[in-house]
């Protein structure tokens, strides 16, 4: 099986680097342009299923880089991580390292722990490998997803730190699941 997982397009709270977390939010402008961009390299990708995060933003770059030609299947699984009090909050007024440390991470201030996140991802993951084994699976999510989706499929580094794996908006990343 093979596994495409792309964030979705840009949002102005992406923009403007603010935590969004499970709070709704449109693609911008860039981000419809973005994903436009997309389409023909996805046209190429012999997708035979489409997964997506319940949220808006995830649905709609969904449906553009596939330019609408597959059913959306929604899988709850795939929402973003819950940042809690944080959501709404600039970036850098969180304290990434601690909150992606695997050692170090808690539920403070509301936030779904690390732990919590990489349980839900696998089970997914587990659930996808079963039920479209001969499949090509094209996922798209969100940063922590996206994050979680890797940490599950390779080692978590030796210091915990799982802050480190850059995940651009609409960026196709691959994944042989057996």
């Amino acid at each position: 099986m093979i596994l495409y997982v792309v964030r979705h397009g840009q949002t102005d709270k992406n923009k403007y680097g603010l935590v969004q977390g499970q709070t709704e939010a449109d693609l911008n402008e860039d981000g419809i342009s973005e994903a436009k961009k997309l389409q023909s390299l996805v046209s190429k990708l012999n997708i035979d299923v489409v997964i997506s995060s319940p949220l808006r933003r995830a649905k709609d770059t969904a449906k553009i880089i596939t330019n609408d030609k597959f059913p959306i299947n929604i899988d709850d699984r795939l929402i973003e991580r819950d940042w809690g009090m944080c959501e709404g909050a600039s970036i850098d007024e969180v304290d990434t390292v601690k909150c992606w440390n695997f050692f170090l991470n808690t539920d403070a201030n509301g936030i779904e722990k690390v732990q919590d996140l990489l349980m839900r991802v696998s089970e997914f993951l587990e659930d996808i490998k079963i039920k479209y084994s001969d499949k090509n699976v094209l996922v798209v999510t969100h940063s922590a997803i996206l994050r979680a989706i890797h940490y599950s499929l390779r080692p978590i580094p030796e210091d915990g730190d799982m802050s480190k794996l850059e995940l651009p908006n609409l960026r196709i990343i691959e994944y042989e699941l057996k």
